[in-house]
Formats: structure tokens, C-alpha cells, sequence
């Protein structure tokens, strides 16, 4: 049976590299990792596709071209298009609430205010789906409006830890694979 990962982030060129788009980030990572083929648009699912044959079977990866804020109608969508189980999707996305860095996969997670995870799960009817969090965490300025702040791109110190942390990711991501 698919696997679907799906990467939240927002889809125009503007907003690459930012917090917000680390989930887009991780799935770029991953899909070269396995070398797999680039993403390419699949226009009813409201999203850009890949699909990586792996040992553990078939991985989509999904990065919907919808705004974080309605993830959760390209999900659905995928989720019957490639006719996969709830509990075989994993979605990866930043966490303003884990210090810069810190990961966590976790299954039937909360949304942790994050309006993109609220979506699917509203659009899903349940969280009973996997979570793989990547800590961005919050402005250290005071006065810094957290949306500013996660739409922002990534410190020079930060984009040199990117690389240590993907690999982390990765290897949570493969343990994630090995379960079912």
C-alpha cells in the first residue's frame, strides 16, 4: 500500500527557504535522498507530486500549491486519488513550539496552532495521521509578530545547522517507512 508524505509550505517563489516552507525543505531532501524523480504538478490534487519506489513500497510526496492555511483540501484530495490510509500519511511541517532544530514524529498529534495541520485534520475529520515536526522556533527580538517570523528565511547559523538536522529527519523519516 502508498505512503503519502505530504510537505506543508506555501507555493510561490517568494517564500522559499523560509521557516513556514520546512516541511517543502525536508520533502526536497528526502525525494533526492531516494532518488527520486522531480516534483511535477498534479493539477486534481491541487498539489506538486513525486512518487519514489522504495523497499517498503510506494512513497507520494505531495507539496500542495495551495497557501499553508488550506492544506488540508490537496491532502484529502490525494489521500482518495492514490487511495491511501489515514494512517499512512505523514506530514511534515515547522513547529514554532520545539527550539530550532528539534524534531519529533509522532502519530494522532495535536495542531500545536499551526493553521496548516489544522486544516488537514478539519478537511481529514481526524489527526489520527503522522506528524514529523521540525522545530523553527520563535522570534528572540522582542516585538517580532510570529507570522513575520516564520515567513521568514532561515539565519546564517541556522541555514549551516540545515544540513545535521536533515539527516536526523532522514533517519526518522526511514523509521517512520519501517513501520508498516
Amino acid at each position: 500500500m502508498a505512503k503519502l508524505i505530504v510537505a506543508i509550505g506555501n507555493p510561490r517563489h517568494g517564500y522559499a527557504n523560509t521557516r513556514h516552507n520546512a516541511g517543502f525543505l525536508l520533502a526536497d531532501r528526502l525525494v533526492e535522498e531516494l532518488q527520486g524523480p522531480p516534483f511535477k504538478p498534479l493539477s486534481k490534487c491541487h498539489a506538486l507530486m513525486t512518487l519514489v519506489e522504495s523497499s517498503s513500497g510506494p512513497l507520494v510526496f505531495i507539496k500542495p500549491t495551495t497557501f499553508v492555511n488550506l492544506s488540508g483540501k490537496a491532502v484529502v484530495l490525494a489521500k482518495k486519488y492514490f487511495n491511501v490510509a489515514l494512517s499512512h500519511i505523514l506530514v511534515l511541517a515547522d513547529d514554532v513550539n520545539r527550539s530550532f532544530g528539534k524534531l519529533r514524529l509522532c502519530f494522532n498529534g495535536g495542531s500545536g496552532g499551526h493553521n496548516g495541520l489544522k486544516s488537514i485534520t478539519a478537511s481529514l475529520g481526524s489527526n489520527e495521521y503522522w506528524q514529523l515536526r521540525f522545530g523553527v522556533g520563535r522570534p528572540l527580538e522582542e516585538g517580532v509578530e510570529l507570522s513575520n517570523f516564520v515567513l521568514g528565511k532561515f539565519s546564517e547559523e541556522e541555514n549551516l545547522q540545515l544540513g545535521s538536522i536533515f539527516i536526523e529527519a532522514s533517519t526518522l523519516f526511514t523509521e517512520w517507512c519501517s513501520k508498516f
